[in-house]
Order: structure tokens, then sequence, then C-alpha cells
């Protein structure tokens, strides 16, 4: 019996150690299937990839503005590097509340909900700077961002460097050009010592070549389920967003649809069209039979 009483105490003392370290083994995206079919986020201490869609392939709207909704729940200093912009070309934007260079126009605060956390410059296709406004909308602190300008060459060697930093929360990197097998090694390893999570935003058009990072993702745009009101379908929305997983160690690709509900107050706002509408001020509708890869939000 007292063996046993010692068995079930050790087996007490590792769980409550899993289940403490648990949750500082990764970054909940705050969608449950997602985080479930993850088995508890992204993997911290780890590189993740990720690309728009479409028109967004470039700009990184929708990638961008859920990493941020992602970071927004964690806490510590979080650093955004990009390469920095040709200052002599018009109408160059720089990042909204952190610094005004002379020759510069600052991002506008009020941007649209639709650029999410990017504003793009209409000179140059693939320029682009993240808002204050996008930021806040996204639930990130913006006192906790700190925005990094360098040469397009030294970009990823510097995320590396700040990798192997401690204390520093997680490293979003803005890439005009496809991240080789060999980097994607040397930041795994960096962010491996470290803890420090990594994030590879794809602000380009080139075919991405295989890597060592631990997810792949693809975020674009996807239309709402359609709202019922009386038995018949009235009005559908492109406030959707489609999540797809391309490829993570270990495990499958994987798809999902992210729908808004009529609730303002959800992490992703909801169309101005339907949000002011009457019917955002009633109780959502029932979700039985909800197919699965859907996410309500």
């Amino acid at each position: 019996m007292a063996d046993m009483a010692m068995l079930r105490d050790s087996i007490m003392q590792i769980e409550r150690r899993y289940q403490h370290d648990f949750a500082a083994l990764y970054l909940q995206t705050g969608m449950i299937a997602v985080d479930d079919a993850l088995k508890g986020g992204l993997r911290r201490g780890a590189v993740h990839e990720f690309m728009g869609e479409g028109h967004d392939r470039v700009l990184c709207a929708r990638p961008t503005r859920l990493i941020a909704q992602i970071l927004a729940r964690t806490t510590g200093p979080v650093i955004w590097i990009m390469p920095v912009e040709d200052k002599e070309a018009p109408h160059s934007e720089s990042i909204a509340g952190f610094h005004k260079p002379a020759g510069r126009m600052a991002a506008h605060e009020n941007a649209p909900h639709g650029l999410a956390s990017v504003e793009s410059s209409r000179d140059r296709v693939g320029s682009a700077a993240l808002t204050l406004a996008g930021i806040s909308a996204a639930g990130l602190d913006p006192q906790r961002l700190l925005c990094v300008e360098v040469d397009p060459s030294r970009l990823v060697g510097t995320m590396e460097d700040i990798l192997r930093t401690r204390n520093v929360t997680a490293v979003v990197a803005d890439l005009t050009e496809p991240l080789s097998l060999t980097a994607s090694r040397r930041l795994h390893l960096a962010a491996e010592k470290t803890s420090v999570t990594g994030f590879v935003v794809h602000r380009h058009r080139h075919p991405l070549l295989p890597n060592s990072c631990w997810t792949r993702w693809q975020v674009g745009a996807a239309c709402s389920a359609p709202c019922r009101v009386g038995g018949r379908d009235v009005l559908s929305f492109s406030g959707g967003m489609s999540l797809s997983l391309l490829r993570r160690r270990g495990g499958d690709p994987l798809f999902w649809r992210v729908d808004t509900d009529h609730d303002a107050s959800t992490a992703f706002p909801v169309a101005a069209a339907l949000a002011h509408d009457t019917l955002a001020q009633g109780a959502s509708r029932s979700r039985c039979g909800t197919p699965a890869g859907l996410i309500w939000s």
C-alpha cells in the first residue's frame, strides 16, 4: 500500500508539472478547433511562416492581423523586423505612432479594418508599413511592439540575432524573398535555444522553398455563412477567413473557415453593413449541425 501511495504521489507531481509547463509550450490562437488540432496551439521556441492568398499575397493584411491577434494573448516585448524602404520614393509610409522620419508620411491611424494591420505604398508593390490603428484593433498593445527597419540582405541575420536574445516573446520578420533551408535551420536552432517564437511573413509572390519552419500557413478571405431570417438565407458577406495549414512537423495539412457572429465584440469584427443593422441587436442563431472545418469566432 505504501508503494502504491508513493506511485500515486509521483504521478500527481508529474501531472502538475506537465500542466504548468503545457501553457508555456504553446501560443494559443484563440480558435479552439485550431488549438485542439495543434495539441495546444503554435509551438513556442519555433519558427512559423505565414503568407497571404490572392490579392493579399504581397500585402499580407490578413496574416499580419492574425499574427497580431495571437501575440495579443501573450505578454512581453515583440520585435517586428521589416526591410528598409527607399527613402526617396514618394508616399513611403512609416510606422504610425513610433517614428516619423523626415520626408515620410505617417500611416493613417484611422485605417479601415479591411486593411487589417498594414497599409501599402501606392507607388511600389510590396511596400507596406504597420499602422497603429490596425495593431490596436487586433488587440496587440503598441507599447509592447518595437519595429526595426534593416537592409533586406541583413533581415534574416537580424532575426536570428534577436531569436538568440532572451526575455523576448516573439520576433516577426517581413520577407521579400523565400527563406532558404540553411537559413531556416539557423533560425530554428536559435529559437529552440531561447524559447523565443519566430514568425515569418512572406510578402512576395515567389514560390516557397522547403525549409525547417515548424508550420506553414496561408490566410485568405472567405464568404461567411448566410444569415437566416424566417427560414431564408438573406445575407452573406466576406468577413470570414480561410485558414490553411499547408505543412507542419509530424502532422497532416488542415483547413478551416473562420466565420463571424452577429456580435460586434467578437475577435474578428463583423462587416459594417451587418454590425449596424438591426439584425446585430438580436441573439445569434443556433449553430446546430455546423459542418466540420467551420469555426465561429
